[in-house]
């Protein structure tokens, strides 16, 4: 996946790009940054810490432990999709609206909306490639594609926006990002859930673009 988005670029007439991501596409996204730094100018993320600040968030924020409890769930063969697809894909219905994990901002979210997600998930091996994330989250191991000297650090502009009542990634993985970026800015975005795009799309774009002009000037 990250070299086919390595390969999209190019094939859209760029050498590079401002990349935007959230969950687990800015998984690849810090993953592309660190293989190909020359094809991303920079690098915006939404509720997604960087791999190494997630690992040590659950090594020593206790809470963060608890939230993954659902990523060991995920490696049973068979029982996810089982689960997921139950009264109508209820849980995927969950993770959008509910009190915890859903948006704060219903009519951000509304019930088309919501059966556009279904539908999705509905077709053939859908939601076997959704969970197929978590399910080789332990078999990746750090390896650089990339001819480019890679310093441990990216180097490149980082904007982080983080909605601050996510109910699986904790707050405090936002702050602990100097240890892996040189050039970063954190915007907390309070009463904001997970999906930070679709509760507090005006305060996002805001900080996109307040972001972009800085870096431009």
């Amino acid at each position: 996946l990250i070299q086919d988005i390595a390969e999209l670029i190019p094939a859209l007439g760029y050498k590079s790009c401002v990349l935007v991501a959230h969950d687990w596409g800015g998984v690849l996204a810090w993953k592309l940054i660190q293989n190909h730094p020359d094809m991303v100018d920079q690098l915006i993320m939404m509720n997604c810490p960087h791999a190494k600040i997630y690992m040590r968030a659950c090594q020593s924020i206790l809470r963060q432990f608890i939230n993954t409890w659902f990523v060991f769930v995920f490696q049973l063969p068979y029982l996810p999709e089982l689960l997921l697809r139950a009264r109508d894909y209820k849980v995927l219905e969950d993770m959008f609206l509910s009190k915890t994990m859903g948006v704060k901002n219903k009519q951000a979210f509304t019930a088309e909306v919501l059966e556009a997600f279904k539908y999705t998930f509905s077709q053939p091996g859908a939601i076997t490639a959704a969970i197929n994330y978590y399910r080789n989250m332990f078999n990746v191991r750090e390896k650089s594609t990339s001819h480019h000297h890679y310093s441990g650090k990216v180097e490149k502009p980082v904007l982080l926006i983080w909605g601050d009542d996510d109910h699986v990634l904790v707050k405090e993985m936002a702050d602990m990002h100097d240890s892996v970026t040189l050039n970063l800015v954190v915007k907390h975005i309070p009463n904001c859930s997970h999906w930070v795009q679709q509760d507090c799309p005006d305060l996002v774009n805001q900080y996109m673009q307040e972001f972009l002009q800085n870096d431009d000037s």
